[in-house]
């Protein structure tokens, strides 16, 4: 083992480990045995600490002053000191030493979410609700990581041109550089601000209920259309709106009543409101994780989405045990 500089760790099986340095040729172990020599300026002292022979010491520091061109040392007797090519190398070689310190302390500080960002790409709607509340405690974990939450509906392309570490979302086309992984399966409610002696309502009466609803372009408000058109029946909502809580606030005012994912019953203040399950259809939709394969994902990354994982399985969604577990395993 080398113990002159932490990183030199790394290369304890890399013999070979070399740099360039214009036309000279220095392998870094070379470096290190010349750094003890000079700090020593006594060769069997330094070969004690380096933990190999005085013989094998010097053979190495006559290498490097071939490589040099130049002594590097004035051998009087016993005693030695540096020449001034000597002095050159070493403030370099004390130079090489401090980068490869702090080479180390930033993958240190990088692989234990010290530094850096995130970066997340997710569907526009509630599941952007879902990834920036779990920000919040992310942050409280990894203050200095910055976390960036793209909302785009190209959740896919951000992932494969790396503009993402993952992406979230609902449909994920076949692709061989992409790994997805299904996280859970929700279903939808109507909800309204008084309790219904009914647990359930079919999809149809659901329809015929004054609704409050996003507008067409919402993930969720494309999956009401699309199932209302295959029962034979329009969507005709008395409002629809972008905003969550406008259409909580309006839905607990009692004009009328909402469509929405649990996901978003779950994140949002909802106590006061009451749901019913629909069915005949019923609404369900699947949430996935997509990762590029092959690469690599960073610490940062690992970490949110075991904070997600486990809000998944804390909130008893209706999730893929193996999937969860691969997902668990490949993160860890």
């Amino acid at each position: 083992m080398y113990s002159m500089c932490p990183m030199y760790n790394v290369y304890t099986d890399l013999k070979e480990s070399s740099i360039r340095k214009g036309w000279i040729y220095i392998e870094l172990r070379h470096l290190e045995y010349f750094l003890m020599v000079s700090k020593e300026l006594h060769f069997t002292k330094a070969a004690e600490k380096l933990g190999i022979s005085q013989p094998t010491l010097s053979h190495q520091i006559k290498i490097l002053e071939q490589e040099v061109g130049f002594p590097l040392f004035n051998r009087i007797g016993k005693k030695i000191e540096l020449t001034k090519v000597g002095e050159i190398v070493q403030q370099e070689a004390l130079n090489i030493q401090s980068s490869l310190q702090n080479i180390n302390s930033q993958i240190e500080a990088f692989t234990k979410v010290e530094i850096g960002e995130l970066k997340i790409a997710v569907l526009p709607g509630e599941i952007t609700d879902l990834v920036s509340t779990l920000c919040i405690q992310f942050n409280q974990l990894y203050p200095n990581i910055q976390v960036l939450v793209q909302s785009t509906d190209q959740v896919e392309k951000a992932v494969l041109e790396n503009h993402a570490d993952f992406g979230i979302g609902f449909y994920f086309n076949r692709h061989d550089m992409l790994q997805v992984t299904k996280l859970y399966e929700e279903e939808f409610y109507l909800i309204g601000n008084h309790r219904d002696e009914e647990k359930s309502i079919s999809f149809s009466s659901v329809l015929d209920r004054p609704l409050i609803l996003f507008p067409k372009l919402q993930q969720c408000r494309k999956m009401l259309d699309k199932t209302s058109d295959e029962v034979g029946k329009r969507v005709e909502p008395i409002i629809e709106t972008s905003s969550i809580e406008s259409i909580l606030k309006l839905v607990r005012s009692g004009i009328g009543y909402s469509v929405v994912s649990r996901t978003l019953y779950e994140f949002y203040d909802t106590e006061d409101l009451f749901f019913q399950q629909i069915e005949n259809p019923s609404l369900n939709r699947e949430v996935h994780l997509a990762m590029k394969k092959n690469s690599f994902i960073n610490y940062a990354a690992r970490s949110y989405i075991d904070i997600l994982v486990r809000e998944i399985e804390r909130l008893r969604f209706h999730i893929e045990k193996d999937s969860i577990a691969s997902l668990k395993s490949f993160i860890s």
